[in-house]
């Protein structure tokens, strides 16, 4: 009988080749796919995707999303058929977290219709009179309501249907089995990035920073960056929540919540071409940070700060942490349709818009003057890449001054606008420009089955086409949607007035459009 060493000696001796397969094949498990079956898996999933479904927050109008959402769905086999990606901006990031998690189909819809419609959201409403938060900010006042006031929406997207004895947010995703399970991207700010009040004046532009709107990068000016290196005491007390870096970039104005596949979708855009950093959702914990990070709009709700910023993917930096000590989100407001980035890996999809509402001129002033960029500048070259935009008509809107209306009578008037607008296949933007990026991204995915309008007439000085926007949705409804289909005709819908002439609706080219109101 061999001694304990004998037996260990004699394992040494025998097992290093064993050893060694077992590293080898650990290894190979450990190592990440080849680029080449990343992008046929990327291609598998994403090349049948045949709309981009946006809901664009308006503050506490859920029941007219819900009416969109009620045609769309009636018309549009792409919602039943798993082909739709959805993605959400301030209160719009509710449905599209709920359809993240648990996907279209009839019962969803009609689940989905009944809580945006009869949700109660009394407290956001008394608080969103514009004039009304003007007058408490200029006595210092608060305007903000804790975000326990969005339980009942949180408990519906993550599918909590014992909510009411709750106190929190977190008890809620407690009870919650949801995980992100279809594509989603929902939309926030990154407020330390974006801050540019004045150290003395909190009513007042620093003027120290300048944004990119080609890729929404931030950085300082340059005469602010030389004077901060040579006063880094001054730096730490004017911005204790940043880090001066190597040179003038601060960060990306945006980040993008999104799911696995989206993540591994939009990383693969150039990271100087991508409008915002990526921040991965894996779990209900997650999907509920999203949309408190959408809604949580300034004078609405409290700035959110991110619990796992390790699971931020940051355009241009290592790490988040390379340029900010901690990771805050003020809303989803500062891009109205994100659409971009999806449509330059996925040329061949459509976009549809709920619907947007633009800031008054009071409430513009005081976003650009506390959080440096112009959400009009910015949205027009977001709305650039709407096919269709269901935006209220002049009558919704009066009452929405009032906020007059009950959550069913919002609902018809969504459904009957969005009725409108499908039977005449075109909703047009009020205001666009063309973003600097216009054209395919060097990795985008063909799609199954190209239409016939993915791309602009003619090239570039680059030799490239430019991806054609404000097509229509006629390609993806219901062949027996009715004979209304074009029998409405307004010259407002059909031509986009440009330097005195008239040109087709889809976009052209030029650089900056004023619309008609369909």
């Amino acid at each position: 009988m061999r001694s304990r060493s004998e037996s260990v000696g004699l394992s040494c001796r025998v097992l290093p080749w064993m050893a060694l397969l077992a590293a080898t094949l650990c290894q190979a498990e450990a190592a990440p796919p080849p680029a080449s079956d990343v992008a046929d898996g990327l291609a598998a999933r994403f090349a049948d995707m045949e709309l981009l479904l946006c809901f664009q927050g308006k503050g506490s109008c859920l029941p007219y999303d819900g009416g969109v959402l009620h045609e769309a769905y009636a018309r549009m086999p792409a919602l039943r058929a798993g082909h739709t990606i959805v993605a959400g901006n301030s209160s719009g990031a509710i449905p599209a977290a709920f359809f993240c998690c648990h996907g279209f189909s009839d019962a969803t819809v009609k689940h989905a219709e009944e809580r945006l419609h009869n949700g109660n959201r009394d407290a956001v409403r008394n608080m969103e009179n514009v004039m009304n938060k003007v007058a408490k900010l200029s006595r210092g006042q608060s305007t903000e309501i804790e975000h326990a006031n969005l339980r009942e929406f949180v408990a519906f997207a993550l599918g909590v249907s014992r909510w009411h004895d709750t106190r929190s947010i977190d008890e809620i995703v407690r009870r919650s089995s949801a995980r992100p399970r279809y594509p989603c991207l929902i939309v926030a700010c990154n407020k330390e990035v974006l801050e540019d009040v004045h150290p003395e004046d909190r009513f007042a532009p620093g003027r120290l920073k300048e944004i990119d709107l080609a890729n929404m990068e931030v950085s300082w000016k340059s005469e602010v960056f030389e004077y901060y290196r040579r006063h880094p005491d001054r730096f730490r007390r004017d911005h204790p929540e940043l880090r001066l870096g190597d040179d003038r970039r601060i960060g990306r104005a945006v980040t993008f919540f999104v799911d696995r596949s989206m993540y591994d979708l939009l990383s693969r855009i150039p990271e100087n071409e991508r409008v915002a950093d990526l921040r991965l959702m894996e779990d209900a914990a997650d999907v509920a940070c999203a949309i408190l990070a959408s809604a949580s709009e300034p004078t609405y709700f409290p700035p959110v700060v991110d619990p796992h910023p390790e699971k931020i993917l940051a355009a241009g930096r290592r790490s988040v942490h390379d340029s900010v000590r901690r990771r805050t989100y003020y809303g989803g407001y500062i891009i109205s349709m994100p659409a971009q980035d999806v449509r330059r890996m996925l040329p061949g999809i459509r976009v549809l818009g709920t619907g947007w509402r633009h800031n008054p001129l009071v409430a513009r002033e005081l976003l650009k003057n506390w959080l440096l960029a112009d959400c009009e500048e910015i949205s027009q070259r977001s709305e650039w890449w709407a096919d269709l935009e269901v935006n209220p008509d002049a009558e919704f809107e009066s009452h929405i001054e009032f906020r007059d209306l009950t959550g069913e009578q919002e609902f018809q008037f969504g459904v009957r606008r969005a009725q409108e607008l499908f039977d005449r296949d075109r909703g047009l933007p009020v205001f666009a420009k063309q973003p600097y990026f216009d054209r395919p991204a060097s990795a985008a995915i063909a799609p199954a089955k190209p239409p016939a309008d993915m791309y602009r007439d003619g090239v570039g000085p680059d030799g490239r086409r430019g991806l054609k926007t404000m097509r229509g949705l006629a390609p993806l409804m219901e062949a027996s949607r009715g004979a209304k289909r074009g029998a409405v005709s307004d010259p407002g819908d059909k031509a986009v007035a440009t330097e005195g002439h008239a040109e087709p609706a889809a976009a052209s080219g030029r650089a900056d459009k004023r619309y008609s109101r369909p």
